[in-house]
């Protein structure tokens, strides 16, 4: 690397504000016609519209059904409204943080409804987030590569138009590039409100947890300082103290069938409620926002009994999850795991492994243990489909700038 880099290629106003239109249309023409299931969104927006002063999450359980019987167009237009407090019951079965970023968009956006106003959010964070980035980069090049393989890839925009809180996976390792831009000081206060923002992404990503830990004892090691080291003690008190109950449990268990397995099991979570059921006669139940997988009682005995099934499964197949868990790793450092192209599966892990051989090569360490650490909540026993590893875009982009440039971010 150079001893001085290069300064920032500076794009002047008419650019940025071409480049803005660019990906304003862009964002309309891929506006991504499919959602999460309904029992998975609902909670979100009826949670926000009736958020209180005790940050309690509570939802309409009994207007479930007139929005779930709607088509994702007509869904679109729903306006949530709030409830009266004995039609609300307590929820607390996915990770909460989303929730307040759609009360931001409904608020901010409050002519639109709630679920267009937070695909409009995410639309003009992912745009201003994308130029502030781009103007910081060194060269016309690396601008040019950015905008292509991130901010205008389609791939990205596919998520970015997607309500439902995968996109905001894209918290730590862009706050990390912008507080490496600001903060060439070390002060404590930028560290310190860089902890809050990754707490902030943990309530919404619970996976963010070991990218945040990773960065915050990057930064502690950097400065040398005891505040640093308590930052981190901090930052974890608080993300154990906000831990919602859910366990790796289903997702470990279904995550098996994504290659061919000795159990025969299917990359589906059907997989792990008709193991149960076969298990224990119980069949699960959640098209309703109070069926049985969301009674905590019956969720734990379900994850307990994928837990013994998937430790059973590791112990007597060590070689097929070393296999997986190998080709997630490579998948993770190109374009993830296709769903519904299983046969390019292979080929997309051989391509990660000449992304990391590359990255390796020019000694690019630290980014190649980021990428990792950034998917490492899963990607043992879950393939990296593009949902889950959405962030790792940002950060592969970043690897191939150092690629072109041997240039550390």
């Amino acid at each position: 690397m150079a001893n001085e880099l290069p300064k920032t290629s500076q794009l002047s106003p008419k650019i940025l504000v071409i480049i803005f239109i660019i990906l304003i249309l862009e964002s309309i023409l891929l506006w991504n016609s499919s959602s999460q299931g309904s029992t998975f969104i609902y909670p979100y927006f009826s949670g926000a519209t009736n958020l209180n002063l005790n940050l309690n999450w509570r939802i309409d359980a009994d207007a479930y059904s007139t929005f779930a019987n709607l088509s994702y167009s007509e869904q679109l237009h729903f306006v949530f409204q709030p409830s009266q407090a004995e039609s609300l019951i307590e929820y607390s079965s996915l990770d909460k943080g989303y929730m307040f970023i759609v009360w931001i968009a409904e608020n901010l956006f409050f002519w639109l409804p709630q679920i267009k106003a937070v695909i409009w959010l995410q639309i003009l964070f992912h745009i201003s987030s994308s130029l502030w980035v781009i103007n910081k980069l060194k060269t016309k090049h690396e601008q040019v590569i950015f905008f292509l393989f991130y901010a205008a890839n389609p791939i990205v925009i596919h998520f970015v138009t997607f309500a439902f809180y995968y996109y905001w996976q894209i918290i730590p390792p862009l706050a990390w590039f912008i507080y490496k831009e600001i903060n060439k000081s070390n002060k404590l206060i930028p560290i310190i409100f860089f902890a809050v923002i990754l707490w902030i992404a943990f309530l919404i990503r619970q996976s963010t947890l070991i990218i945040s830990i990773l960065l915050l004892c990057t930064i502690a090691w950097q400065t040398r300082k005891f505040s640093s080291l308590l930052v981190i003690l901090i930052f974890l008190f608080f993300s154990i103290a906000s831990k919602n109950s859910s366990q790796p449990w289903h997702t470990a268990f279904v995550g098996i069938g994504a290659y061919p397995n000795s159990l025969e099991i299917k990359l589906s979570d059907q997989s792990g409620y008709n193991y149960y059921f076969e298990k224990t006669g119980v069949k699960i139940k959640l098209d309703e926002p109070y069926d049985n997988l969301y009674d905590k009682n019956v969720r734990n005995e379900y994850y307990s009994t994928l837990k013994n099934a998937f430790m059973d499964y590791v112990r007597k197949y060590p070689l097929e999850i070393f296999r997986n868990a190998s080709l997630n790793i490579l998948q993770s450092f190109s374009i993830g795991y296709l769903v519904k192209y299983p046969e390019l599966n292979y080929l997309s892990a051989l391509f990660g492994l000449v992304i990391l051989i590359l990255l390796f090569k020019k000694h690019m360490y630290f980014l190649s243990i980021l990428i990792i650490t950034n998917v490492a909540g899963f990607i043992f026993y879950f393939p990296p489909i593009p949902a889950y590893m959405f962030s790792n875009y940002f950060l592969l982009t970043l690897a191939l700038l150092a690629i072109v440039k041997q240039r550390m971010y």
